[in-house]
């Protein structure tokens, strides 16, 4: 290979590598925008069975039998569980139980075995 093949070579190389680091400065700083929306994202919170369980439920009878039934009562525990199902589009399975807004209504929740 003689000096003008070399310096071709050279150069080419050169591009290549220049590039591949212009790929990767970008590909991190994508990487550390993204890093920064998944850490503004919290995780929505599934209620324990003690926390399911303490909330005070209402037996009620509907169309299709025998469900309980518990109204925002203001305690962390409901906001838990409301957040949780909302999260799950409305209707859910946790702890043994389905679980569901009412009607669409966020502040009434019901459950039924």
């Amino acid at each position: 290979m003689n000096d003008d093949e070399r310096l071709i070579w050279g150069k080419y190389l050169s591009a290549v590598a220049t590039s591949r680091r212009q790929e990767l400065e970008a590909l991190d700083e994508l990487l550390n925008e993204i890093g920064k929306l998944i850490m503004e994202v919290q995780p929505v919170q599934k209620p324990t069975e003690q926390q399911f369980n303490s909330l005070q439920w209402t037996t009620k009878t509907g169309t299709r039998g025998d469900y309980q039934q518990i109204e925002n009562d203001k305690s962390q525990e409901f906001k838990i569980l409301a957040e949780y199902v909302k999260s799950k589009g409305g209707f859910c399975n946790i702890h043994g139980f389905k679980v569901w807004l009412h009607n669409q209504n966020e502040n009434i929740i019901d459950r039924k075995k």
